[in-house]
């Protein structure tokens, strides 16, 4: 029989009013639960035990056991240990087999004692020396047309492209099937996925695209890869045409990154001809791109991990459902999204100007875009 802590409570001061009697402490209490004789809670030895734990530590039952100061100490100087490593990681399991203390132990320690937290690792672009003073200028650069155009940003047609797979990936660290037996689910991967490359381009008004990078087949088109004359080619005939759809070209500023692709010759005066070189984000031009720097685009640290998530939320059949649920989810991104997304990037620019070219992915959490409507 499980008793409460009131119970214990109340056997405790039964056991007092008996003269320190455990076996009538136990026939009142069983009289004022309406238990049989000789039924529950314990035996006279039992209250005996717990009276002795009581009168020697305040307790009325297990209680807890107190935290010994040396393993405090044991497990601050592993933690120690740890954050001067390569990576600074460390596990309460690898404390816990190092110092030889249970793993509840070590959790409470880190937790209640040491007052720790989990975080994960982040991973980002790495960055060589001579970046830091070219992503440094390029914010700065940026900012300060902002201060002579407020409305600068919402000008910028930003674009970028990306590969999306039949088979989308799972998350195995967070994916759990729940069965009485272990199922062994398993998930083919072929070595050589059927995918889409898919290029995107927006302004906080308007979305061109999604784009595909694609070649007339036998029976139906087949996706490729992207080189410079295919890219040329999708400018020219597909995205140029959109844009002189929308009466835009003359008001735009046409931003990509560094990609090899973009920066061919062809391509460089196909963009020269219809933006000229002062509306041109770029290498090879006055306002240079700069290297390694996927957290600055938005495309790059908001659509395509948005569009994945979305995209891959349940199984897809072929490469045209894959495009069709592509085409759909990017369809149904609203103009308050891309406002907000815009916002962000330029809270980007404004970090990454005022700490030196560095990474700012650990300030990002602690700072909130400014609207700038």
């Amino acid at each position: 029989m499980t008793l409460s802590l009131k119970d214990r409570a109340l056997l405790v001061k039964l056991f007092n009013k008996s003269g320190y009697c455990a076996a009538i402490a136990l026939k009142k209490f069983r009289t004022l639960k309406g238990l049989r004789i000789g039924s529950g809670p314990m035996a006279a030895f039992g209250l005996k035990k717990m009276i002795d734990k009581f009168e020697e530590s305040g307790l009325c039952g297990r209680g807890r056991k107190a935290i010994a100061s040396t393993s405090v100490e044991d497990v601050a100087a592993e933690l120690q240990e740890a954050s001067s490593s390569a990576l600074g990681t460390c596990s309460a399991r690898g404390i816990s087999r190092t110092s030889d203390m249970p793993v509840s132990t070590v959790r409470k320690i880190l937790r209640n004692i040491l007052q720790c937290y989990l975080f994960k690792i982040m991973q980002v672009q790495e960055l060589v020396p001579s970046d830091l003073p070219k992503r440094e200028a390029f914010a700065l650069q940026f900012l300060a047309r902002m201060e002579v155009d407020n409305a600068w940003p919402w000008n910028i047609l930003w674009t970028d492209e990306a590969h999306f797979h039949l088979q989308g990936s799972v998350n195995t660290q967070s994916c759990r099937i729940w069965a009485r037996e272990n199922p062994f689910q398993m998930q083919p991967l072929p070595l050589h996925s059927q995918k889409v490359t898919v290029w995107y381009g927006f302004t906080v008004a308007f979305i061109v695209g999604p784009l595909f990078f694609e070649e007339i087949g036998p029976s139906c088109p087949v996706a490729c890869t992207v080189n410079a004359t295919r890219y040329e080619s999708l400018l020219q005939n597909r995205f140029i045409p959109a844009l002189q759809q929308c009466g835009c070209v003359d008001s735009k500023t046409f931003m990509q990154d560094g990609a090899p692709p973009h920066i061919a010759t062809p391509v460089k005066q196909l963009l020269n001809l219809h933006f000229g070189n002062d509306r041109i984000i770029s290498r090879h031009f006055p306002t240079a791109w700069p290297p390694r720097s996927p957290d600055l685009n938005p495309c790059d640290f908001w659509l395509w991990g948005y569009l994945k998530d979305v995209v891959y939320e349940g199984p897809i059949a072929n490469l045209a459902e894959l495009k069709n649920t592509i085409t759909q989810h990017i369809h149904n991104i609203t103009t308050e999204t891309l406002q907000y997304v815009v916002e962000h990037a330029v809270l980007r620019f404004q970090l990454i100007g005022g700490n030196g070219g560095q990474h700012i992915e650990n300030f990002l959490s602690k700072s909130k875009p400014t609207s700038f409507s």
